[in-house]
């Protein structure tokens, strides 16, 4: 069973008392722990951006507003420099701007074509709130978006380690865990598959539906999302005294 780690905050002091100082006093703390939140999801893989740093300091785009705070913050803030570990926090940033703005994947491309990493990141966030929206029991929003922040960024990581870019994701199993006191409030266990649109994992000869492809039997065009070449186990669990907020994730079974 997975256990609860603490992790550092990505943001040191320098960058937290940075952000602050732009920041209304009564959006601090809560802006402050959402970006946190954000970094951490995307801390521990590696991040391939192909646009400049943001630069615009009129930006609509919440993490290009965020960057500029942190290079550019007003009179009184903490001085630099920035260390290494400070200097990757802002590529973080930066790769969490691509992702913000990236476009929706045209349903008429070829899916074949490879993407930017970021693009593939954001259309599997969407796919994932859609998988989360079709399960037959309600998830508290706070619970399912920190699940969709962790499923995603596993799910580019399996991704580029198969040299796969997926673009279709699905639910094929789940299960509720009840609480377990002491140990955990309670959480949810999913087996998702994910592949290329370009390479759906079709049914083999052997076993495939007579009526396959087949527009009046959309029955039998079911795939066999077993055959996906990403299967992710993912599990996530509240804290003890919360069944709010998964603070446990894990994927013991990926490939």
């Amino acid at each position: 069973m997975p256990e609860a780690t603490l992790r550092p905050d990505p943001l040191t002091p320098l960058l937290r008392q940075r952000l602050e100082i732009s920041l209304p006093p009564t959006q601090r703390a809560s802006t402050c722990s959402d970006v946190s939140m954000l970094l951490r999801s995307v801390e521990n893989f590696p991040l391939q951006t192909h646009t400049a740093p943001p630069s615009d300091p009129d930006s609509r785009w919440a993490m290009a507003k965020v960057y500029q705070c942190l290079v550019a913050p007003r009179p009184g803030a903490a001085a630099g420099p920035f260390s290494a570990e400070e200097r990757g926090t802002l590529h973080l940033v930066h790769y969490l701007h691509e992702l913000e703005s990236a476009p929706s994947l045209d349903p008429a491309a070829d899916p074949a074509i490879p993407r930017p990493q970021s693009h593939i990141h954001a259309h599997l966030l969407r796919e994932l709130h859609r998988e989360f929206l079709l399960l037959p029991f309600p998830v508290p929003q706070a619970w399912q978006e920190l699940a969709v922040l962790a499923i995603g960024a596993e799910m580019v990581v399996h991704g580029l380690q198969r040299g796969i870019q997926p673009t279709e994701v699905r639910v094929v199993g789940f299960q509720e865990l009840p609480p377990q006191p002491a140990q955990h409030g309670g959480g949810l266990q999913l087996h998702l598959a994910a592949w290329n649109g370009a390479t759906p994992p079709e049914r083999p000869a052997a076993t495939a539906n007579p009526n396959v492809w087949d527009p009046n039997n959309p029955l039998g065009n079911e795939l066999d999302l077993l055959r996906a070449p990403l299967q992710m186990n993912w599990i996530g669990l509240s804290p003890p005294y919360s069944a709010g907020t998964p603070i446990s994730c894990s994927s013991p079974g990926a490939g």
